[in-house]
């Protein structure tokens, strides 16, 4: 018996290290997650719309078209799919004769089409 015991010990903490070595092993940590993208018209969209689209021959009120001066009829656009389908499906808009959109503001647009198209 008293032979015994030391193997049993020996055992037991070989045992223990083992686990504890394993912890955590094999596993990747969590990726950060990635941040919602929320942007709104006051705070994002609406400079955009000002350098792009409401201006001298376009969205300015002045060249016969919906002027983009202001949320409400931008708002109107995002919510019957217009803006959508003029700058991503059939993509007409900006013109090719105008500043085009950066892919940043593209996705910005899409984004902020996505969540609604929020005012604040």
């Amino acid at each position: 018996m008293q032979k015994i015991i030391p193997y049993i010990i020996v055992l037991i903490v070989q045992a223990i290290t083992w686990t504890s070595c394993n912890k955590g092993e094999g596993k990747n940590p969590e990726p950060d997650p990635i941040p919602p993208c929320r942007p709104t018209y006051v705070s994002d969209i609406k400079t955009i719309v000002q350098v792009k689209c409401a201006i001298s021959g376009c969205h300015d009120g002045n060249s016969g078209v919906v002027a983009f001066t202001g949320y409400t009829p931008l708002k109107e656009r995002a919510d019957n799919g217009r803006i959508e389908s003029y700058l991503f499906e059939l993509k007409i808009m900006p013109p090719a004769s105008a500043t085009q959109l950066t892919e940043d503001e593209k996705e910005l647009l899409q984004c902020w089409l996505d969540n609604g198209a929020p005012e604040n």
